[in-house]
Formats: structure tokens, sequence, C-alpha cells
């Protein structure tokens, strides 16, 4: 990994809580219209799948924790889905201002996860929602390594990403390149074939890897669409091979005992 590159990733990454894009061309105007597109039905349309990744941690551990660790944690808006699963959570993310705004249950702490000096096998479970599809350049390996030295023996990583085969796809991947990124997503991120995430979890050694689809469902989807497709789909987040055709998938992987 160019250690210049994955520095210069790390100012984007910082920069997306600061310096929001100033949307002037016509079809960016279009598409950010509330016809098309509304902060509302972002937040809301990221629910159902943050509970997914919440249900399941539960589902492999169903006993309250000791110490989870949330990274990036970001503002710490999954602490409304995790932070009532472990006795003690921790948080890490680029940001500052994002940290700051963490809610005071967290210990958090400003910093990279290649480099937070966190003890060997501390924590029970490492949740690191929509991580992985900003690395993509760079491989997940490297990341998942330190995942797994922080984690204690038999300890789980509940991953949330989206995945390349979920069919809108098709229409909005070519929208973002055709029209300037207009929603303001950092430049490099996307969504990616599931299998390239479970082949770097063996590499590093996780077993009893679980995955399955978070959501059906999509933010360009109105509210009461969303409901009814979150419904609908309910008994297909877990069937194969559907479950990879999720908007977005949740994968879970233990460190050996």
């Amino acid at each position: 990994m160019d250690q210049q590159d994955y520095e210069a990733k790390r100012e984007r990454e910082r920069a997306w809580y600061t310096e929001k894009p100033v949307r002037r061309s016509f079809a960016q105007r279009v598409l950010n219209h509330p016809l098309i597109y509304r902060q509302e039905r972002v937040e809301f349309n990221y629910v159902f799948p943050k509970r997914q990744m919440a249900q399941m941690v539960r589902r492999h551990r169903p006993e309250p924790m000791d110490r989870l660790l949330i990274a990036p944690c970001g503002t710490g808006a999954d602490m409304a889905y995790l932070g009532d699963l472990s006795r003690e959570a921790h948080g890490i993310d680029l940001s500052p201002e994002a940290v700051a705004q963490c809610p005071a249950s967290m210990q958090t702490r400003v910093g990279d996860i290649l480099t937070s000096e966190y003890p060997d096998a501390t924590f029970d479970v490492v949740a690191a929602p929509l991580f992985f599809h900003h690395l993509l350049r760079f491989g997940f390996d490297r990341f998942l390594y330190e995942f797994y030295r922080v984690l204690k023996p038999g300890g789980g990583l509940v991953i949330l990403e989206p995945s390349l085969y979920y069919p809108l796809n098709l229409i909005t991947r070519p929208v973002k390149h055709v029209f300037g990124n207009p929603y303001g997503e950092v430049e490099d991120e996307g969504p990616f074939r599931p299998a390239l995430l479970e082949r770097a979890l063996r590499r590093v050694g996780f077993v009893e890897i679980d995955v399955r689809a978070a959501s059906f469902s999509h933010p360009a989807f109105y509210i009461p669409l969303a409901r009814l497709v979150n419904r609908l789909t309910r008994s297909l987040l877990g069937a194969w091979p559907m479950k990879y055709w999720g908007w977005q998938l949740v994968f879970w992987a233990e460190k050996p005992k």
C-alpha cells in the first residue's frame, strides 16, 4: 500500500465531514430536487440495514459483551443500534469533527485503526459499518489483520457493505460518473463483489463466516415503498443466491478460540 496515496485518501475522508460539495451544474440541481433526492429518505433507508447489522451480532452473540469497538465510528450514530450490546463501547475515527459529536457513553479516540494502539485481544466484537467500500484501491487485508489483532479469541467481526450485485446499481453508478458525483460521496467509494471480502476474511484467518442481505430497499425509494420492500423481502435476507443481491449486505466472521 503506497503510504502517500493512503495519506491522501485519509485527507479525503476527513474532509468529507467539513467540505460539502457545491452543486452548481443544472444536472446536479435536478438530481438533488426533492422529488428525486431527500435526506429524510436516505436516513430512513439506512435504519433497516443497521438493525440487521445489530441482529447479526445478537444471532451469534446473544449474551451481553464486555467491550465493543465501532471502527470507524463517525458521529456515533451506530450506537443507536449497537450500544446496548455491550457494557463498554469504544469508537475510533479519522475525523475530529465527527468524534466530537459522539455520545458521551462512548470511549472515543481520533485516529486511524491501523495505528490505534489498542492492546491485543481487547474487544469481544468489532463493528465496521460502511468502511471497506472506501478501501477498494488499497485492499482489505491490512485492516482485517488489525481487527483480528484487537479481537479476543472467539471474538466476532460484523461488517455492513453495499453489494455490486444490487440491480439498481445499473442506474445509480453511471449517474455518479456521468453527472459528477451529485450526492457528495467520497470520490473513490463504491459497491463491490461480496466474494472480495469473504476471501479476504479467510486469508486473514477468520472462520464461521456468515453473509446475509441487510436490505433490498434503497435511498432513492420513497418511504412507503421502502417499508413495503423491507416487509416483503425479509424472508429473502438469508436466502442464496438472492442474499448477494441486496443493496447492503451484513457479514459476520469470528477469530478462532
